[in-house]
């Protein structure tokens, strides 16, 4: 079964506005000092690495996490957008293996208009 991972922001913001953006991760965070108590047998270290959030390609927030990490952490920090694009929650953990959630900011002007990161002249 996949890990849940869930990411919440206000989904359509004026330019220049800070936007609070909430992660959540699905995952247990086996620090690796645990025993099963029948066997002995230390668990091995499962734990959430590193996490990296990116907003049109650009790193805009990074994270080294530890083994005192909770089970199914929470994460929350601030942006603010200049133009609409896509936001992307990258979790790592200590095999490697990655997880994403991603979506969509729409960022409007005074007007209401989206301001879109394609630059053009005729």
């Amino acid at each position: 079964m996949e890990k849940l991972r869930r990411l919440k922001y206000k989904k359509v913001v004026k330019k220049n506005e800070k936007i609070k953006i909430k992660t959540l991760a699905e995952h247990e965070m086996e620090p690796g000092v645990r025993r099963d108590p029948k066997t002995g047998i230390i668990y091995p270290r499962l734990i959430i690495q590193k996490v990296t959030a990116k907003y049109n390609g650009k790193i805009v927030f990074r994270a080294n996490w530890f083994s005192g990490v909770s089970a199914n952490p929470y994460l929350a920090f601030y942006i603010s957008a200049q133009e609409s694009g896509l936001l992307e929650v990258e979790w790592r953990d200590d095999y490697s293996r990655t997880s994403y959630k991603r979506g969509y900011l729409k960022v409007i002007d005074q007007q209401g208009n989206e301001i879109l990161p394609i630059k053009y002249e005729i």
